[in-house]
């Protein structure tokens, strides 16, 4: 059983981001319950993450790690952390032991802001708006009434305006790609940390 969803981990737990005033549309969490002591699966992930196994191509540091708790974060090639590198910032997973040998991971990470897509396709959005009025205006007002017929088939010129259609969907998919792929790859840690080898 597991869920990844906006916010915070899950209701009725302590859980949570360092950051408590980091926006919830910022953070991801989610949860499974597994085979495995809280300590050895513990150890498995800080490996994995130390690694980059679980995020390929963006370093992670490992800020905190105990037997049932590990924090972490992005860094930059001179070992500072930056906003921005990669989809997420910073995370932490929990691991509850729950007896008879299975334990419950749970994880939570802070988005980058990454709200300037959104922004950007809210922009052409208005821009293609603008562009629908203003150009139906001008083929109406100068081309579609002219006498010229080699003018009026000018009026397939309001077919260019398609090109303000597209862009708010491709920015709109880069954003939400961005928190699937990091909610799939923590999803799959969770998952799949009993099968790792030491």
């Amino acid at each position: 059983m597991s869920s990844a969803r906006n916010g915070g981990p899950s209701e009725g737990d302590s859980h949570g981001l360092v950051d408590s005033e980091v926006s919830p549309t910022r953070r991801l969490a989610g949860g499974a319950e597994i085979e495995g002591e809280a300590s050895s699966l513990a150890a498995k992930a800080a490996s994995l993450l130390a690694k980059g196994t679980v995020v390929p191509f963006v370093p992670l540091k490992i800020v905190e790690k105990t037997e049932d708790h590990i924090r972490f974060e992005v860094i930059v090639s001179d070992g500072t952390s930056r906003s921005g590198v990669g989809y997420f910032r910073k995370g932490q997973l929990w691991f509850t032991p729950l007896g008879q040998g299975r334990t419950r991971v749970e994880w939570a990470v802070e988005l980058a802001d990454r709200d300037w897509l959104l922004w950007l396709g809210g922009l052409f959005q208005v821009l293609g708006l603008i562009a629908l009025v203003a150009g139906c205006w001008v083929i109406s007002t100068f081309v579609v009434m002219s006498p010229d017929p080699s003018q009026r088939w000018q009026t397939f010129q309001m077919l260019q305006v398609s090109h303000f259609l597209w862009p708010p969907f491709l920015f709109g998919a880069l954003y939400q790609r961005g928190r699937q792929v990091i909610a799939a790859r923590f999803e799959a840690l969770a998952h799949n940390l009993p099968y790792f080898g030491d």
